[in-house]
């Protein structure tokens, strides 16, 4: 292993030792990507067409390294102002879709919504002319080379883990305990917290998810003698 994976004193680019270190990454940022990068992308919110496309080839999919976006990271400016379109489920943005069809009035600085269906981004409601716009998401990890410096919160797991595989692959310990090992530390990691600098505490209620209550709580006794 020491032959294949170090020559001359330095670590080879191909070293096994470094595609488990990616594999451990990219397990732990698929499964908790609150934990990863956040990267931005220049999109481009067609006109008279629910779909966002990237502005660098304007095409309709994710950028490569996309995991999840962030909750509500569409922001796009409109006559010199910032919005942020909200992220919504497919249902809601087919209501909004439908509602606005056959309007020309419809602008996504009131109340414009994203979805994501089949790995394409659909906005909603329909507008006339293109807008530019920014999508932010959390981002896998870049390709580790021998240079490269993991960012991860703990350090150690990512050694035992390699560690780990490596005596898999010499036999020294069974197939498939550096992958369990990996499950535990995701566990442990979660509970204390350190994956899970993510968005909001709490989700911010909306107008649309609270319904005010008009009924006197106390009718169920009867009117008063």
């Amino acid at each position: 292993m020491l032959q294949h994976d170090i020559t001359s004193g330095i670590v080879n680019e191909n070293a096994w030792s470094i595609k488990w270190l990616q594999n451990a990454l990219d397990m732990f940022h698929r499964k908790y990507p609150f934990a990863s990068d956040i990267q931005n992308v220049a999109v481009t919110v067609q006109g008279n067409n629910t779909d966002l496309v990237l502005a660098s080839d304007n095409t309709k999919y994710l950028p490569a390294d996309f995991m999840l976006d962030v909750r509500d990271g569409i922001v796009i400016t409109i006559s010199n102002r910032t919005f942020r379109l909200k992220r919504k489920s497919f249902q809601y943005w087919l209501s909004i879709y439908n509602a606005f069809l056959n309007t020309t009035t419809a602008n996504l600085s009131s109340g414009g919504v994203y979805t994501i269906i089949n790995n394409m981004f659909k906005v909603a409601p329909l507008i006339t002319a293109a807008q530019a716009a920014t999508l932010w998401y959390y981002a896998l990890p870049a390709v580790m080379t021998a240079s490269s410096i993991p960012n991860f919160p703990d350090d150690w797991t990512l050694i035992e883990f390699v560690r780990l595989k490596a005596l898999e692959w010499t036999r020294g310990i069974d197939v498939g305990v550096a992958q369990i090992y990996m499950q535990k530390e995701l566990a442990r990691l979660k509970s204390s917290g350190l994956l899970n600098d993510a968005e909001y505490d709490t989700i911010p209620l909306e107008n649309n998810q609270v319904v005010p209550n008009t009924v006197n709580r106390n009718s169920w006794m009867g009117p008063w003698m």
